[in-house]
């Protein structure tokens, strides 16, 4: 009787140590996927960004319809 009771026993904490280290890998993956969609919807606008006018171009910055986008005027990305 004392023996299966043991056994029974490492069973259910065999199970509750799996089942938590199951979960804790399933947050981390989820943490990963956030911060990959946070930095794809950030963008990739290095420079600076001036919006004019009124139009049909989408401004990076607002997310108002503009009739010019200037963007990433810098010297630095000829060299």
């Amino acid at each position: 009787m004392r023996k299966s009771i043991l056994i029974f026993s490492l069973i259910v904490v065999t199970i509750v140590i799996v089942t938590f280290c199951a979960r804790e890998d399933r947050y981390s993956t989820n943490m990963l996927l956030l911060e990959n969609v946070e930095a794809l919807a950030y963008g990739e606008i290095e420079g600076p960004v001036n919006c004019l006018g009124s139009g049909t171009v989408d401004c990076p910055h607002t997310f108002r319809k503009v009739k010019y986008v200037m963007e990433g005027y810098s010297l630095e990305d000829l060299y």
